[in-house]
């Protein structure tokens, strides 16, 4: 009964979405890190007509602004995104920064329109999903809620460290944990854990780790002096993974 419940839901949504051709999820290389993950084949199948074709979004462009309407969940394929807000002042304090394997724009589900703005810090590829068609899709598959429901708590969790990190740590801890989290989320998503791209400005960094941009470069001159990592432009390579860890504690 499932099965053709599933069936026929895929060939509604079909007849619903653009001609063009959707992605494919399970050839694609974040697939177990999506929400699509741990689907069994006719679920995945019926996933896959919801999913829309890949979005590209240069340098610097946004892939949504403050009060833009929420309507798409959205998982980087490739490149990276800064989320941040603009108080009234004009002033943007950085929020987070999302790598490939990422879901971004979910803090808009509440209010239906975003509170932030998303802009790519390189080159980026989007899989992006209709939030109607896929809370429909949930309630035929269930899995797919407790998959919406785990990611939501992760950026949660993710946000409450960061908290903690900006009361409880100095600089040099702060900067140390944010290598240390890229890393971690770089493996998670099977990645090169001890390489590290950083697209993102000394500034933004500043901003994020609440540190003067002065103050991040000269902390990543320490540390390359140290022989803890290697600098060359935007790429970073950790050389002594337990002496960072040692600047946390």
């Amino acid at each position: 009964m499932q099965t053709a419940t599933l069936t026929t839901l895929a060939e509604s949504t079909l007849s619903q979405i653009s001609p063009l051709s959707t992605s494919k999820c399970n050839g694609c290389p974040q697939h177990n890190t999506c929400l699509s993950s741990n689907l069994n084949k006719q679920e995945l199948q019926a996933f896959n007509l919801i999913a829309k074709d890949t979005k590209k979004i240069n340098r610097g462009e946004y892939l949504y602004r403050s009060g833009d309407m929420f309507d798409t969940i959205y998982m980087i394929r490739s490149g990276s995104l800064k989320t941040s807000m603009i108080d009234e002042e004009g002033r943007e304090q950085v929020l987070n920064f999302s790598i490939q394997g990422d879901i971004v724009g979910l803090n808009g589900l509440f209010m239906k329109s975003h509170i932030t703005e998303s802009k790519a810090l390189e080159t980026t590829f989007l899989c992006g999903i209709s939030v109607s068609q896929y809370l429909n899709l949930a309630t035929e598959t269930p899995k797919l809620y407790q998959r919406l429901l785990d990611k939501m708590s992760s950026r949660i969790i993710e946000e409450e460290e960061h908290t903690l990190m900006l009361g409880t740590k100095n600089t040099d801890q702060r900067l140390a944990s944010f290598l240390l989290n890229l890393i971690k989320r770089n493996s998670e998503h099977g990645f090169h854990s001890d390489e590290l791209e950083l697209n993102m400005s000394r500034r933004d960094i500043g901003n994020y780790l609440s540190a003067a941009v002065e103050t991040v470069s000269r902390m990543f001159a320490r540390l390359q002096d140290q022989g803890i990592i290697e600098v060359r432009g935007k790429s970073v390579r950790i050389e002594d993974l337990n002496r960072l860890e040692m600047i946390t504690h």
